[in-house]
């Protein structure tokens, strides 16, 4: 089969397409035909050598496809079944996996990072992270799994967002952040769309954003006060990482909720504590996503209540291009890469 293979770690430029064995299932495993693998900053962390992986490896975490082939022991997974692949690999037998909580595992990883990833024609899971795609298009069911499904379970499982809420979502343009905004509209909230530059704001108004905020141009936490009346934002959905988490507490309504999920800019930040116990602020993380968080947001796209939009789709050749394209932060949704 043809595949996008990195040999070593570095810049996009490492990534080539070559011809490499196909996999074959082993017992409780699949094997899916991709049908489109969507590029995530997980991808381009494990390119670059911030996650140790077995070279040369394939990466790709978000994969939709056609189960082709089934291992021994498999039930209840058939041939020709039209699915995403669940994120997170995990042990199935820890504490966390036995609370159905396996994005905790004590074990846990991604498929790409710890398992050969969907930048390839054939991509290997185990069954049980094989979650039915419906009659969703295939390639709008690859943008899901890691940013509509970790949205949710930020904004849904931990935040416990509300109609009567105003939600700050930080890179309100890019795969996390466009899925947030919709989320969190879907809910009824009020939602401040935060981009980093005035050309993003049309498209996260298209994404039902009732207010976008230039943060390049504009001091983010005057306006996040100035649009709620000088309250502040009741939850702030936080993913950029330490640039942005003194700001973003700042942004918080007295008793607001600040979930955080990612950390491209880095994993350290220095915050004043004061105002998280005067104000009794909460905090709170969200790893990944849980498999019926993946399976809802499937559903409300098949339904058209959810949206994941393309940026651009390229050939899975292209994948140095593709990962470019992640980097320059331009992007408006997801970009998908197509094996052949």
């Amino acid at each position: 089969m043809w595949a996008a293979v990195y040999h070593t770690p570095g810049g996009p430029e490492v990534l080539a397409y070559e011809e490499v064995s196909a996999p074959k299932p082993g017992p409780g495993e699949v094997v899916l035909k991709v049908a489109a693998c969507a590029v995530n900053r997980l991808d381009i962390w494990g390119r670059s050598g911030r996650y140790k992986t077995r070279l040369p490896h394939i990466l790709g975490t978000d994969v939709a496809g056609v189960v082709t082939e089934v291992g021994p022991g498999v039930e209840g997974v058939d041939l020709g079944l039209r699915s995403v692949a669940y994120p997170v690999i995990s042990d199935g037998t820890c504490v966390y996996c036995l609370q159905g909580r396996p994005n905790l595992c004590l074990g846990r990883g991604f498929v790409g990072v710890v398992t050969e990833g969907g930048y390839a024609e054939y991509l290997k899971v185990p069954a049980a992270n094989v979650v039915p795609a419906g009659s969703l298009d295939l390639k709008l069911a690859a943008a899901m799994p890691v940013d509509f499904g970790t949205a949710w379970g930020g904004l849904v499982s931990r935040a416990k967002v509300g109609p009567d809420d105003v939600v700050l979502v930080w890179g309100a343009a890019g795969g996390l952040g466009h899925a947030a905004v919709q989320i969190a509209k879907l809910i009824g909230a009020e939602v401040i769309a935060a981009v980093g530059d005035s050309s993003k704001a049309e498209f996260v108004r298209s994404l039902g954003a009732d207010h976008v905020v230039d943060y390049g141009s504009a001091d983010i936490v005057q306006s996040v006060k100035s649009l709620t009346g000088g309250m502040g934002a009741t939850v702030v959905f936080e993913h950029v990482g330490g640039d942005t988490w003194g700001k973003s507490i700042d942004c918080l309504a007295r008793g607001g909720r600040m979930v955080t999920l990612g950390l491209t800019s880095g994993p350290k930040s220095e915050v004043d504590v004061r105002r998280v116990y005067s104000d009794e602020l909460v905090i709170t993380g969200a790893y990944g996503q849980s498999k019926p968080d993946v399976a809802k947001v499937l559903q409300l796209a098949a339904e058209g209540k959810l949206v994941p939009r393309v940026h651009r789709e390229l050939s899975l050749s292209s994948a140095g291009e593709a990962h470019q394209i992640v980097e320059s932060r331009k992007v408006r949704g997801k970009v998908l890469l197509l094996p052949p």
